[in-house]
């Protein structure tokens, strides 16, 4: 491997590996089997409803969470290129596809139930799964003819990938086989690798050897079962109406929520300032620092006037963001240089906080990230107030009042998850 020109002689000379190569391996979907386990390799079957969900949760992973890659490669069958297609396209990328990367051929066995395959090949089955490595289905290919394939893609591909970032769409037994290359294990030992559908497995490649950083990392998060959520015990007991706050960035589902626990408690909603303000025609690039900085106290206040007229009306509200939110924007906005007004700020923002039952900060990643012309298209922003926002709600609220919603994307888990922390009595 040649060095790359941006290191002098000296810092070259020292240099264990001067260049690395990033694979971001992702195992596609499960596919349509028809309610049967089925040998399947080269037979491009297609994707199946939970097939579907994985590849979409693996792409919004991708977008959302890792460096934009040079380019996207994919194996050439249906079910990768479901998930490499999206991918290249949303990051604007190249995909490259190559036939390389397909799964082990299984040849006369392609698309048979394993049943069926018994009763027509059963000395040859189980000589298949005595010695997998060797043995190859009727007229298909062994592992260990996998195992050169791939290597042989790996050992043409080294030079154009070298030194940049990959993702790689293919199937768990190039996965193994790759993971058997980059750490020296021997392929006897490739089926200690699983990985599952739709997971991540990031490899760093240099000269001088291979590190993974992560194996089979899951890209789709667990559901909460209705059973955990009810038996959650609550944090807040109310014989009035609920005054709470939601926090978190742009994205996380916040106004969604919101309306609905406003509706199911017969409270006021309280909408988010800034939003009613863009929607109507502001452009913030036209203030100046000092206008801007005069726009979060004036939203921050016009809060705390809306829920001090609701607690009037009707006892408690929900409001779509809190007042310690425009704290945190005072922060993620560098206005903190400003120290006096800072203070202020800062011990505003708690004191308006103290009248909240709670602060239910929603999770970041869960939901994809919309554009809808309003909020910023770019999820590392959104990333970077949503981290604000959080260590300044765990620093400022005692646990009892500050709701931490778990990874749940359906919005009836969400209400009952919330419900079920915060009793208080429902209107009708």
């Amino acid at each position: 491997m040649s060095p790359p020109p941006d290191f002098d002689e000296t810092t070259r000379a020292a240099m264990v590996s001067p260049t690395v190569t990033e694979l971001h391996l992702f195992r596609h979907g499960p596919v349509d089997v028809g309610g049967r386990r089925r040998a399947y390799g080269h037979s491009d079957l297609p994707l199946s409803e939970r097939g579907e969900q994985v590849t979409a949760a693996a792409a919004e992973f991708a977008v959302s969470r890792l460096p934009r890659p040079a380019g996207v490669i994919s194996s050439d069958l249906t079910r990768c290129l479901e998930l490499a297609r999206p991918l290249a396209e949303r990051l604007g990328v190249e995909l490259l596809v190559t036939s390389d990367l397909r799964e082990q051929w299984m040849g006369a066995w392609e698309g048979e139930a394993w049943e069926d395959l018994q009763h027509r090949f059963g000395a040859a089955i189980n000589d298949y799964w005595n010695d997998y490595l060797n043995v190859a289905p009727t007229g298909g290919e062994s592992y260990a003819d996998l195992v050169v394939r791939v290597g042989r893609w790996w050992d043409s591909w080294q030079e154009r990938l070298e030194g940049r970032r990959w993702i790689v769409v293919t199937h768990i037994g190039v996965i193994r086989a790759l993971c058997c290359r980059f750490l020296g294990v021997p392929t006897t030992d490739a089926l200690r690798f699983a990985p599952t559908h739709g997971s991540h497995t990031h490899f760093l490649v240099a000269e001088s050897g291979a590190t993974c950083a992560t194996m089979g990392e899951p890209t789709t998060r667990p559901p909460i079962t209705t059973a955990e959520i009810a038996a959650t015990p609550p944090s807040v007991r109310l014989d009035r109406p609920p005054r709470l706050a939601l926090s978190g960035s742009a994205g996380t589902g916040k106004t969604t929520l919101a309306r609905r626990l406003a509706e199911h408690w017969s409270v006021p909603y309280i909408d988010e300032g800034m939003r009613r303000r863009l929607e109507a025609g502001l452009d913030l690039h036209t203030l100046t620092m000092e206008q801007f900085r005069a726009l979060n106290v004036e939203l921050r206040d016009e809060q705390e006037a809306l829920e001090q007229a609701a607690i009037t009306s009707h006892g408690g509200f929900v409001a779509d963001r809190s007042a310690l939110d425009y704290a945190a924007f005072w922060l993620f906005y560098r206005f903190f240089d400003h120290q006096e007004e800072t203070a202020e700020v800062m011990a505003t923002a708690t004191a308006y906080a103290r009248k909240y039952d709670g602060l239910l900060l929603l999770p970041w990643g869960v939901l994809p990230l919309l554009h809808d012309g309003v909020r910023s298209t770019n999820p590392w922003r959104q990333r970077h107030y949503q981290a604000t926002v959080e260590g300044l709600l765990r620093r400022e609220v005692e646990p009892g009042r500050l709701l931490e919603l778990p990874d749940l994307l359906d919005g009836d888990a969400r209400m009952a998850w919330v419900l079920a922390r915060i009793r208080a009595p429902e209107r009708r």
